[in-house]
Formats: structure tokens, sequence, C-alpha cells
């Protein structure tokens, strides 16, 4: 740790002469980066155009290790993680949404409860995403489904869902891809369906003045944003 620290702050200084004010690596899940995150890069380079930002899209558990790598300063992932490693702050919650195509019979249902997906053909996203493993605590590790299939892509969902293949479950952050003619999104009446969403840093490592700037706006920005379905 103190050797990254030491490379960091070294790598800060040869910017700074560089007359480059710094570069600042973000690792984000895959379903929190659809929407809400690529307004928040665009209004951050606006206000901060000499810093370059990179992203790294994966994974809820290599978001950590990327953290843990040095190879990202903050991490935005759903779920918060080991309080003895990781430093995280709350953003906001994210809800869960029924997707089914617009002709299937709970298509004309305002809203829904679990037990209403009952023994409906269910397309999963793959086990070790993060919307895969809320879903399965949602419902006892997943058994109360009956899995069609399994996707890892939010495209490869869309296209299933319009065809009236199965149903399926996501997060309000990803309902932009869902966006179809032929698909219906339903809110579920439990409002206790949600996922949290943090803004996660490595507990004791120093941050350079340009990723503590992108962390501070990142969590203002989260303030006034609320995932709906509209």
């Amino acid at each position: 740790r103190l050797v990254q620290n030491h490379d960091d702050a070294v790598g800060e200084i040869k910017l700074r002469v560089a007359g480059d004010k710094g570069h600042v690596t973000l690792a984000v899940l895959p379903s929190i980066a659809v929407e809400w995150l690529p307004e928040v890069l665009v209004k951050y380079s606006l206000v901060h155009p000499e810093t370059r930002i990179k992203m790294i899209d994966t994974q809820w558990d290599r978001c950590l290790k990327a953290l843990l790598d040095g190879q990202a300063d903050l991490a935005l992932t759903a779920g918060q993680p080991s309080l003895s490693t990781f430093n995280s702050t709350l953003l906001f919650s994210d809800k869960f949404y029924l997707l089914c195509h617009r002709n299937h019979p709970l298509a004309r249902m305002e809203t829904v409860d679990l037990a209403d997906i009952g023994q409906h053909p269910f397309i999963g996203f793959c086990p070790g995403t993060s919307i895969r493993q809320h879903t399965d605590r949602l419902c006892d590790g997943g058994e109360g489904f009956n899995y069609q299939m399994e996707v890892r892509q939010l495209t490869t969902m869309m296209g299933l869902i319009a065809a009236n293949y199965g149903v399926s479950i996501t997060t309000g952050l990803t309902l932009f891809q869902f966006r179809h003619k032929d698909i219906a999104i339903i809110p579920f009446r439990d409002l206790a369906l949600e996922r949290a969403v943090y803004l996660v840093t490595v507990k004791g490592r120093h941050q350079p003045d340009c990723a503590q700037a992108f962390t501070d706006f990142i969590y203002q920005q989260a303030q006034h944003f609320s995932p709906s379905i509209q």
C-alpha cells in the first residue's frame, strides 16, 4: 500500500509538470453505466476538461479487484463491500421492474409481486452479475423462478423479451435498454425491492486531487437523481 501511494504521488507530480492535471479510472457495473453515468461524465468533462476519465465496466467482484490492484481510483457498485477494506458511500437506491412482452398476461397489470411471476418462463442474468445476485436473494436463491435461459448482456435480454421468450427482472438504471414497442415495464408493489448503489474507494489509500474532485462530483450529482420508469 505504501509503494502504491508513493507511485500514485509520483505519477500525479509528473502529470502536473507535463501540464496535465491528471486522469481518473472508474470501475463500474455495466448495469449502472447504461443511463445515468454517461450524463455525469459529460457534465464533468465540461467543468474539468483537463481531466481524462477511463472506465472499466465489469462485474462486481472485478470492480473491487480493480480497486485493490490500483487499476481503478474509485468504483460504482451495487451492494456494500467489506467495511474493513473499503470506504463506501450510499448514492441512491435503484428499484426493480418486471419486463415482459406487451401481449403477455402480466402486461395488463399496473403493478406486480414476485409471486405473480410464478411459473412463467423466466430469463435470468448469469450468476456473478449484480442483478442476478439481487434476484437470487429476492427469491430464495432463484428457486422460485422457472428459468428458461440465462444471459449476460442487456441487449440480449431485450431481444428475448421483445420476442416473448419469457419474462425477467431488471433495475431502473437499465430501463433505457428496454425502451421497445413490444416490451412492457411494470413496477413492483413491494417498495423494498431495491438495490443500493455505492461509491467505493480503498480504505487508507491516498486519492490524487483529480480523483477526489471526481468523487465529490459524482456524489453531488447522485443527490439529485432518482431512477424511475419515466
